[in-house]
């Protein structure tokens, strides 16, 4: 009888064997798929910090590239450094030194960036500058020499500026400082002057980064490195003082590093640019400690099992593993079965026992393996939602500091003397064809340094334009119909009066209004927003002579913003139908990747995505024309003063979607 058993049960057993093989593979696999989600989370959380990180700063220093090409041409600095080269009254030139660094402080007003600002002559003495602290006579500076060998009129694609970031005299025993200098000119002669030194509040804005991304995950430490791997900021300096030094490779996705005892993974990427610039060879990094990054901490997004069910199809590695434990548990449930039969048939109850055993050992297996993938997919979305999160902030992170330069140009360009004088002889008397040229070449002087405007506008204060700009080069001319005015055909054309009036009614040089992202026929018919404030008369502040209206480039500004932020693959690809949009709290799309969404229109999505308080974060699962998408989602909260307390209330909703 145990001959006829061995003999009838022999490929039930070796079947039995097999399976038990093919568990121990399937069992590697799950835990090796669990700890590379799980690493894939991590490398991708501090590159990405890494990546925002260096990114963020280099799009705020291109805005300080233009600043200083603009203020070396300010007519007050160059009357002041013209009165010093010809020795004027130093009772006048002490004049005019305090009405510079009015200005200068006028200057830093808008621009909170910079915490000095120096004017040197050519001989290397200190003319005049912002900070009364900073007691200074004359430089020796390199810079100084470098910026005055520049030719200002060569090739328009060479830097005009001189930018670096070490210790100078210009702030003396203040460290290490980085400075945009950039040399003075006569305009008639072209005689160099002297240089223009904008000093950047480095500390100050790493500060703010580092604390923008803490709210993120508190386990990072960011840090900015320069091309030799020496610390310049971090946001931990217990753990990467500054001066300390870091081996740089940004070939590698990641490295497992040792920091005081403790292992890390680190990231170091190089900047992508911005608009062509990229500045100093310097680095972000980011690392978070390894036992910090592989604790498992599930959160709770209340989604429904099927949807769990259907998410490994995100993962390759998943969707073969539970196909694989699916027929595992298949293969157990038929040799039970048949060999259930087969005892039954022989008679051997014994070994029907043990059979259903071993259907009962498959069932629990599969509960094991159910759980374990369920703990798995829950890996994945708290890395999903989690990356959605992050890159919805960083759009309305990166709108937020773009359109902040905004409200400081309008500003600061309204107190251009060349505006205000000739505003205040068009009020009392009609312009000749030399003063209107002279404006028209300003302002294209000022839109061609500062290509996120299609044009700036100045009128009188009927809101009928005297000057305008053409778009710079690179920017198109998109027309939503024919007819509409284009560059020069808008000089005597009316503005709307609404904003005219807004920008009337303002009661000092600080203040400023914008648009409603409207449609407008300084934008071919598009809509976008316009920055708007009163120019007022030279020497009466309270007399309003006119107006400045600067048109934002919204299209491609926007897109850019938006693309930079979409979600990849290990391969640096966009993921397959992700997409990103701006809207407000109205629903209305001001900008989106996707053709589907165009701005103006109103998204069907739930009201709960368009509420809440200012920088909130969250992540969810929304269906849209029968498709269901993943969804990052963070309300805008201002950068620095802007839309914080400068009356400015404007919240933009980022949304972030990736089709499931």
């Amino acid at each position: 009888m145990e001959d006829v058993a061995a003999r009838l049960f022999a490929p039930l057993i070796n079947d039995m064997g097999a399976t038990k093989e093919k568990y121990i593979g399937i069992q590697e696999s799950l835990v090796d798929a669990i700890l590379f989600e799980m690493a894939k989370k991590t490398v991708f959380e501090v590159t990405d910090a890494a990546k925002f990180a260096i990114n963020i700063l280099k799009r705020n220093l291109f805005e300080r590239t233009a600043d200083v090409g603009y203020l070396a041409t300010d007519a007050e600095i160059v009357n002041l450094l013209r009165m010093a080269l010809d020795s004027a009254d130093s009772q006048e030139l002490d004049g005019q030194r305090e009405r510079i660094r009015a200005r200068l402080a006028e200057y830093q007003y808008e621009y909170t960036v910079y915490d000095e600002i120096v004017i040197v002559d050519r001989n290397g003495v200190v003319q005049a500058n912002l900070d009364p602290n900073n007691r200074i006579a004359r430089s020796n500076d390199p810079c100084l020499s470098e910026a005055q060998a520049i030719d200002l009129h060569s090739r328009h694609d060479e830097d005009k500026y001189i930018e670096f970031f070490r210790p100078t005299d210009l702030k003396p025993g203040r460290g290490d400082t980085l400075v945009y200098a950039q040399k003075i000119e006569d305009p008639d002669t072209h005689a160099a002057l002297g240089t223009l030194c904008l000093c950047f509040s480095f500390d100050d804005e790493m500060t703010g980064i580092f604390k923008d991304l803490s709210l993120g995950n508190e386990q990072m430490v960011v840090a900015i490195l320069n091309g030799n791997g020496a610390v310049l900021s971090s946001s931990e300096t217990g753990i990467l003082p500054k001066g300390s030094r870091v081996d740089v490779d940004i070939k590698a996705d990641f490295r497992i590093m040792p920091f005081q005892g403790k292992s890390y993974i680190v990231s170091t990427v190089a900047t992508d640019g911005y608009q062509g610039f990229y500045g100093l060879t310097w680095y972000g990094l980011a690392m978070m400690e390894v036992s910090a990054a592989f604790r498992q901490e599930h959160s709770e997004f209340g989604l429904e099992q099927a949807f769990l069910q259907n998410l490994h199809s995100f993962s390759g590695e998943l969707s073969i593993i539970k196909d694989e434990s699916d027929d595992l548990l298949a293969d157990m449930k038929l040799d039970s079965i048949n060999g259930q039969v087969k005892a039954a048939r022989h008679m051997a109850d014994g070994f029907v026992e043990v059979l259903r055993f071993v259907d009962w050992i498959g069932d629990e297996i599969d509960d094991l393996f159910s759980e374990a993938i369920r703990n798995l997919q829950k890996t994945v979305v708290t890395s999903l939602f989690g990356e959605l999160e992050f890159r919805a902030f960083q759009g309305n992170n990166i709108a937020d500091r773009n359109l902040y330069e905004r409200a400081n140009d309008v500003c600061w360009w309204a107190l251009t003397p060349l505006f205000r004088q000739l505003l205040t002889r068009h009020a009392d008397q009609s312009l000749n064809d030399g003063e209107r040229h002279s404006l028209t070449a300003n302002l294209q002087y000022i839109n061609n340094l500062y290509t996120p405007y299609l044009r700036l506008v100045l009128a009188d204060t009927s809101g009928t334009v005297v000057a305008v700009s053409n778009p710079p080069e690179e920017l198109e001319e998109r027309l939503v119909k024919d007819g509409l005015p284009t560059g020069q055909e808008l000089v005597g054309t009316q503005l709307e009066r609404g904003l005219v009036k807004r920008a009337l009614e303002l009661k000092s040089s600080k203040e400023y209004a914008v648009s409603c992202f409207e449609p407008t026929p300084l934008y071919g018919g598009r809509p976008t927003y316009v920055y708007t404030t009163a120019v007022r008369h030279p020497e009466v502040a309270d007399r309003v002579v006119g107006v400045i209206q600067i048109v934002f480039d919204a299209e491609p500004q926007f897109m850019s913003m938006l693309s930079d932020i979409l979600p990849r693959d290990e391969k640096k690809r966009i993921l397959d139908g992700s997409f990103g949009v701006f809207a407000d709290r109205h629903k209305m799309v001001i900008a989106s990747t996707s053709d589907a969404f165009q701005p103006g229109t109103t998204l069907r999505l739930p009201d709960a995505l368009f509420s809440g308080a200012n920088s909130e974060r969250s992540s969810s699962v929304v269906k849209m024309d029968g498709s269901s998408y993943a969804v990052g989602r963070q309300i805008s909260s201002g950068y620095r003063e802007y839309k914080c307390s400068d009356g400015y209330d404007n919240d933009i909703v980022c949304l972030i979607f990736v089709p499931l």
